[in-house]
């Protein structure tokens, strides 16, 4: 049981399906607060790929939502074709959760209450999505996006090894993850840029080995927890 458990559950399939409630809980918030004409801001990682989609002559408001829309459906195609079933196990999900809690929880040890949502603001409300959003995408875009093109890149363009790749992969999209969260008003302080190269690492490292819904899951309890505590 416990082999099949740390299969599937680092499977895009599971990972997608613990990462459902974080992607329809962030949306649905933000367009609440549109519609209700509350002042706002929308999770940094968001507005990156808005951006960048902009960049290319697209429209980008709904570029995020719509590639893990996009994903989704890939996902769901490929099970299909190769289990021929949807069978899900609660249980794994409801193990997942707790994994995900357990490693949220060395975080919240080692970071010392810093926020790792790029846009805090004053409101409880919008601090709560912002940090849903975080784990979602925030973690698309430096884990699942990031670290797999640096790594195809290193190796293309250096030659490295695969092992040598994925160690300057982690190290690179550390970096850049923690530099990420001073885009805004935050200023610089070369502590708070260690510990979030250090959760860099860290996330990397549970991506991995446990696949993108726990790594999501942790990223967005601990600043769920962060925003609760000092709130």
């Amino acid at each position: 049981m416990l082999s099949e458990y740390f299969l599937k559950s680092k499977s895009l399939f599971y990972s997608l399906l613990v990462t459902l409630p974080l992607f329809i809980l962030y949306e649905v918030g933000i367009f609440y607060m549109f519609q209700a004409d509350v002042p706002y801001v929308k999770n940094g990682a968001d507005v990156l790929i808005e951006e960048f989609i902009k960049m290319i002559g697209l429209n980008g408001y709904y570029a995020a939502s719509s590639i893990f829309i996009l994903v989704l459906f890939v996902v769901l195609i490929s099970q299909k074709k190769n289990s021929k079933t949807f069978d899900i196990s609660f249980k794994y999900i409801s193990i997942m959760v707790l994994e995900s809690l357990i490693y949220a929880a060395v975080l919240i040890m080692v970071l010392q209450n810093i926020y790792l949502i790029q846009g805090s603001t004053i409101s409880v409300l919008n601090n709560f999505i912002l940090s849903i959003g975080a784990g979602l995408y925030e973690e698309l875009i430096f884990r699942f996006f990031l670290l797999f093109i640096l790594t195809k890149s290193f190796s293309f363009v250096f030659k490295t090894k695969e092992l040598t790749s994925l160690i300057l992969s982690i190290i690179v999209s550390s970096m850049l993850f923690s530099a990420f969260h001073y885009l805004g008003a935050e200023s610089f302080t070369p502590l708070s840029f260690s510990l979030r190269f250090v959760a860099g690492i860290y996330l990397s490292l549970i991506y991995i080995n446990r696949g993108f819904g726990i790594v999501a899951l942790t990223h967005a309890f601990y600043d769920l927890f962060v925003i609760f505590q000092l709130t």
